[in-house]
């Protein structure tokens, strides 16, 4: 079931169609099975949706802004399946869309 996002400062590029598309491509179950196991593997969620953000949103994905919230829903979608913050600001070797992010834990 997918959960609505809590877009804060990022609600205009949210109610975007390209901000829902995220959110939808997000909590697709391929999504967050990269997304755990990037987590799994003492990685940031996020290093491992470049190639499909790529793909499916285009370069549009690239822009500062777009980054920031795509980190902030990865965040809700972990948080609400059980995980945690464990580190901000991991470094992402290119190539790759991020050069940063968050790596999760499970909460204990």
């Amino acid at each position: 079931m997918e959960h609505e996002f809590d877009a804060g400062t990022f609600r205009e590029i949210a109610n975007s169609a390209t901000g829902q598309e995220i959110w939808k491509l997000l909590n697709e179950h391929d999504n967050l099975i990269r997304m755990e196991t990037a987590t799994f593997l003492s990685r940031p969620a996020v290093e491992a949706l470049s190639p499909v953000l790529l793909s499916r949103i285009g370069e549009e994905v690239r822009q500062d802004r777009m980054k920031q919230m795509v980190g902030r829903m990865v965040r809700q979608i972990l948080e609400r399946c059980g995980y945690q913050i464990d580190q901000q600001s991991v470094r992402i070797p290119k190539p790759n869309v991020f050069t940063s992010g968050t790596r999760y834990i499970e909460r204990g």
